[in-house]
């Protein structure tokens, strides 16, 4: 994985048109942050056999950056430019998914922007010694790494196995799972975007 982190005083920005099709359909609405350290962030195709090892490294990177700083929320923006060898999209969102959900654990104010959409940003950097920095995170720095390292939530975490289920108006539960790329369990016909929101759900 490959990061640019840059720290400022403030991002915008609106998403203007999908790059994926299989994007999740978003209102194109204005965000905006201040006083937040930024990292633009590319998944590539060596890190899908280890989505969570490489994720926990590349938080634990960031958050020594956030201590020299002395910022106290992050925005993941991905940003494909920085690599040219990309990972599958499903592969770079899972590990977008699992940075996410370990600076939520360590108490960090967390923002995201749109995977797989264009978007038209304003970027005002703060300036200073350490306010642009690169990393790459690999897979032979995790095989140096202490499982200390990776914070105890985190590791029980592992052990959860999540169940999903459609509530239907009757009040019947129906569990759902991903068979061969489709969502099964329920009857989405007349339900679209139920259906392209659970599959982004699992």
């Amino acid at each position: 994985m490959k990061l640019l982190l840059v720290h400022a005083d403030f991002i915008e920005w609106v998403p203007t048109k999908k790059a994926l099709k299989t994007a999740a359909d978003i209102e194109k609405v204005e965000e905006r942050v201040e006083e937040a350290l930024v990292v633009f962030t590319a998944v590539e195709k060596r890190d899908e056999g280890n989505i969570e090892g490489i994720a926990h490294l590349g938080v634990k990177e960031i958050s020594e950056v956030l201590g020299q700083v002395k910022a106290d929320k992050v925005v993941l923006y991905p940003y494909a430019h920085l690599s040219s060898s990309l990972a599958k999209p499903e592969a770079a969102v899972a590990l977008l998914d699992e940075m996410e959900k370990a600076f939520k654990l360590k108490k960090v104010e967390v923002h995201r922007a749109q995977f797989g959409w264009y978007k038209a940003f304003n970027l005002k950097a703060k300036g200073h010694p350490l306010s642009e920095l690169s990393k790459e995170i690999t897979s032979e720095e995790i095989k140096t790494k202490k499982l200390e390292d990776i914070p105890e939530a985190l590791k029980k975490e592992e052990t959860l196995v999540s169940s999903w289920y459609i509530l239907d108006t009757s009040g019947k539960l129906h569990p759902i799972k991903i068979d061969k790329g489709k969502v099964t369990g329920f009857d989405f016909s007349k339900h679209p975007k139920l259906e392209k929101l659970a599959k982004y759900e699992l």
